[in-house]
């Protein structure tokens, strides 16, 4: 019975942490509208907007620090920056993962200046 509960518990704390997902920085702020790459790019009034982005990690900073992230939705792929916000992920490649940050502009194109990230 011990070993039943013991299971129980440790799969139910699993599933738990799985669903939740993990966070790093301010976490993802649910008032902010969910919006797709290409919409960060067409839509100019978007800049300096708080904005939330789901998308895949598909290529990451190599330093020990992890300072940004290039993530990919179905309409495009954006710059991800950690670095302002002063916190970094764990490696992350390939990983599905939510953005909550406003859009600046860099280099002719448009960034997200992260405040929170969550990996599923």
């Amino acid at each position: 019975m011990k070993s039943f509960i013991f299971l129980l518990t440790v799969f139910c704390l699993t599933t738990t942490a799985a669903c939740s997902g993990e966070k790093y920085g301010a976490g993802i702020d649910s008032n902010a509208p969910k919006v797709s790459v290409k919409d960060v790019h067409l839509n100019k009034n978007l800049k300096d907007q708080l904005i939330n982005l789901e998308g895949t990690i598909i290529s990451q900073c190599q330093s020990p620090d992890k300072c940004w992230f290039f993530m990919e939705d179905q309409t495009g792929r954006i710059f991800v920056n950690l670095k302002p916000a002063q916190f970094t992920i764990p490696g992350g490649m390939g990983k599905k993962v939510q953005v909550t940050g406003k859009i600046q502009p860099m280099n002719n194109e448009f960034q997200i200046m992260a405040q929170g990230v969550k990996i599923f």
